[in-house]
């Protein structure tokens, strides 16, 4: 793939993923539901296409102890983002969570020796002042978010460890395959979750179910399904820097959806946000 196609590839993955939030909202049903229903529900998707490369190449398997770990750290993450999202505003658990390229490259120094550029670094730094600037507001003002915040740097943590540990074992795995496998384990996981915290799964009224349809659709299978492909092909990295990018999109629609309009000190921060991700994928290379 050309640049120009993962760069038009990351993008189409960070407008689809953008809707989890949103849809997540309109869930009234426990975290641990929310995240096992669009996990399974992708799995489901995702498995006829597994199943058919499977027969045609035996080689391939969808249960592997080699891809077991990204598959848990997933369903961690699903469960922690819609507890964060559902306990504190969007823009705010959005925040947190864009908190993630700042984790990944320790992660992927320390499993795949994979380093960042000058460009990636200096979106690290320009992120990073965003993120202190817009943090440090919202700890003295708003302190009643400081749960769904923390749980949502947890969650960003998550995701960051599921990313390298994707791209450390996606290698020699037929994608759909792969992601088949990640999202039927993060699903048991959640599965788990459901049951020891809330005391089973459900799936709520009308308006969840289709809610729950959507987070399905857009952010799991296209979102997810987008980033699993590309693995092969870009850094931890660049997919990381998707999660900032979010970031904006999420504070700008919560607007007319929900009426969380930001306050003034929120754009400064926000800006520096966005303008990290920039820099960070200014420069990217392949992996």
């Amino acid at each position: 793939m050309t640049n120009t196609n993962i760069l038009a590839a990351w993008l189409a993955s960070v407008v689809l993923a953008s809707a989890a939030a949103i849809l997540t909202r309109y869930c009234e049903i426990p975290a641990s539901s929310i995240g096992f229903w669009r996990v399974f529900g992708a799995g489901v998707v995702f498995l006829p296409f597994a199943l058919k490369v499977m027969k045609d190449s035996p080689g391939q398997r969808l249960f592997t102890v080699g891809t077991l770990l990204p598959r848990v750290f997933l369903g961690l993450h699903f469960t922690s983002w819609c507890w964060a999202i559902q306990n504190t505003s969007l823009a705010n658990a959005a925040l947190f969570i864009a908190l993630q390229p700042l984790i990944t490259p320790f992660i992927a120094v320390t499993l795949l020796r994979e380093r960042t550029n000058k460009w990636e670094n200096w979106g690290i730094v320009v992120a990073l002042a965003g993120t202190i600037w817009l943090g440090a507001f919202q700890a003295t003002i708003s302190i009643a978010d400081l749960p769904g915040s923390m749980v949502a740097l947890l969650s960003a943590f998550m995701c960051a460890t599921y990313l390298v540990l994707c791209r450390k074992y996606r290698a020699g795995h037929n994608v759909m395959v792969f992601v088949s496998g990640v999202f039927l384990v993060a699903a048991l996981v959640q599965g788990v979750l459901g049951f020891a915290l809330a005391g089973g799964i459900e799936l709520g009224d009308t308006r969840s179910m289709l809610a729950l349809v959507g987070l399905i659709l857009f952010p799991t299978v296209g979102g997810h399904g987008i980033v699993m492909f590309l693995l092969k092909y870009a850094k931890s990295q660049l997919l990381a820097f998707s999660i900032p990018a979010q970031f904006i999109i999420v504070a700008i629609v919560a607007v007319p959806l929900f009426g969380e309009i930001p306050p003034l000190w929120f754009y400064p921060g926000a800006a520096a946000v966005l303008l990290g991700v920039v820099l960070g994928i200014a420069r990217f290379g392949k992996g």
